[in-house]
Parts: C-alpha cells; structure tokens; sequence
C-alpha cells in the first residue's frame, strides 16, 4: 500500500507541532489510563458539590477567584474551569459535572457578593472593564475574607449533628462559609403567576 505525500506531509506537521497522530490513543497500553477513563471518583451529586465548596473555600483558591472576578471573568468560565479540572483528574464524569454547574456559579457569586464584588455571569457582558488601584482589589479580598470567617461562624452555631455527617461538619469549621443563596426566602403565596389573583 502506497502512502500519499499529503499523508506524510500530515503526519510530519502532526509531529512537528506536537498534536497526537490520529489513533494515538488507541494505542496506549491498557495499564496506563488515563484519569477520566476510569470509574470516577464521585457519582454522588451530593458529595460532588461539598468537594466542590471545600476546594473553592481554600483561602488561597478563593483569593484567586476573587481577583478573576474583579478582573472581568465571567461566572460560567470560573465555573467551568474547576469542574473541567476535575473531570482530568477523574473525580466526576461529564453528566454529574454538568449538574455541578450551577452549584459551583451559585458558589462563586456567593463569594462575589460577600466581598461585594460586582461580578458578570459570562464574559464580555461588560462593556467597560473595572477599573480600581490595587490598593482598593487588596482591601476588598481581605474584607471579603473577614465576612466570609462571620458566616462560618454563623453556618456553624446552625448545624444539626443528625442531618450533616462528622466529616462534612469537620470541613465546614475549617472553611469559610457564606449564607446560602438557596436559603428558603419568605414570600406572599399569592405572588405567582399561577396563583389565584382575586
């Protein structure tokens, strides 16, 4: 069989600028998986979102969380990124980190709002970057970490031992919490749409 010189062109650019040779994978040995071809470490859409809220409350995770929103970075991307990191390392697979998305953005603008952070859901909705000194950035992380050791505190004075495991209850005391933006809100039951109006 006679190979074209468009085929070892292609395979020649292929090497050349590192990209895989079409059915590369196929030959990896089967001992040397990759990460995401095994069974994933989380199934539970539960225990998925508190290993989600424990890696995005690590101080240093939510410093840098807080200076990408300020910088203009939409929710969505900050969002996407965690979980698309996870799903490398094989934590969770693709339909259980598409049903963490909208837990990790309802993270990530609570930590916005506790730093009182004007924040975008997707980036480019804001015409005009932010514009403030670093001196300002600085002080609203640190105010934003001061709020966030309150709500800890808060979260904790809250708990119920029979409803929350030891282990989940162990990470939030050493986290930093903010008030739940599920949190039930108080509301006149003749204000929907589909209620009875008289």
């Amino acid at each position: 069989m006679a190979v074209s010189e468009k085929a070892v062109e292609f395979l020649g650019n292929s090497l050349a600028t590192g990209r895989p040779v079409p059915g590369q994978s196929l030959t990896n040995s089967p001992e040397d998986k990759y990460k995401w071809e095994s069974p994933p470490e989380f199934t539970s859409t539960r225990e998925a979102t508190t290993y989600v809220f424990g890696l995005v409350t690590v101080p240093a995770t939510t410093t840098n969380l807080l200076m990408s929103v300020t910088n203009g970075v939409g929710i969505v991307d900050l969002a996407s990124i965690i979980l698309y990191s996870g799903f490398l390392e094989g934590k969770w697979n693709p339909d259980l980190m598409t049903l963490l998305m909208e837990p990790t953005m309802y993270m990530i603008m609570a930590l916005a709002e506790k730093a009182e952070i004007d924040y975008v859901i997707e980036s480019g909705d804001d015409e005009k970057p932010n514009e403030m000194s670093a001196d300002k950035e600085v002080e609203m992380i640190k105010n934003g970490i001061s709020s966030l050791d309150n709500m800890k505190q808060q979260a904790t004075q809250q708990l119920n031992d029979k409803v929350i495991p030891q282990e989940v209850k162990e990470m939030i005391d050493s986290t930093e919490l903010s008030p739940s933006l599920l949190e039930k809100v108080k509301s006149n039951p003749n204000s929907s749409l589909l209620g009875k109006g008289e």
